[in-house]
């Protein structure tokens, strides 16, 4: 008896299915269409994306392995019209560089300058290239000045909150303030959080600024 009404009730089922395929088989066609061509556009773009950047990559590779420090900067300058900011922000940061390489200070620091305050880049390539804007400007930017555009940028969060407070000690020490640089150096060394490097470095001017 059960395997009678299991077999009606199976048949009832197939054709409810049938009933609704026979009134609605356009728009469920329809549907299972649209779906597909979704997930193939959007397939299509994760490919085209991926191409994009693995060529984008590429020339920046190419850029800077060229022997040439001229060609190598005019691949590089090509390199800022890429749809990729992070390696527009990479390709400026080599541009910097080879720009101190070939004597072109002013240049150099000019860029470092405009990278830092580029909001279209990725905050740690901003953050790295004041850090270097800064680095080489040391004894040059007047120390007000100086503090002043260290504390205009939110560096709690940044990778290189610790090199900014080396600088911050290192610019006190040029100025023949050796308390407020130790402070300074101190505050690095208790941190736990300090990297190795910069702490063995604070110990290090510590040891010399007494």
């Amino acid at each position: 008896m059960s395997d009678i009404l299991r077999q009606v009730d199976e048949d009832l089922r197939k054709d409810r299915l049938l009933s609704i395929w026979r009134s609605y088989r356009v728009y469920i066609a329809g549907s299972i269409l649209i779906i597909l061509i979704v997930l193939s556009g959007y397939q299509y773009h994760l490919f085209s994306t991926k191409t994009k950047n693995e060529v984008i990559v590429e020339d920046y590779i190419q850029a800077i392995n060229s022997t040439d420090i001229d060609i190598s900067i005019n691949r590089l300058v090509e390199l800022d019209k890429s749809a990729n900011s992070y390696i527009v922000g990479l390709a400026k940061l080599k541009r910097a560089e080879l720009y101190f390489t070939s004597g072109k200070n002013v240049q150099a620091i000019n860029l470092l300058k405009s990278i830092s305050s580029d909001d279209s880049l990725d905050q740690v390539i901003r953050d790295l290239a004041l850090y270097k804007y800064l680095m080489v400007q040391l004894d040059v930017i007047e120390k007000d000045l100086y503090f002043e555009i260290i504390d205009s940028q939110n560096l709690s969060e940044s990778k290189f909150k610790y090199l900014f407070k080396e600088l911050r000690a290192l610019k006190h020490l040029i100025h023949g303030e050796k308390i407020n640089s130790l402070e300074v150096f101190e505050s690095i060394i208790l941190d736990e959080n300090s990297p190795m490097n910069v702490k063995i470095r604070a110990e290090k001017f510590k040891k010399i600024s007494k």
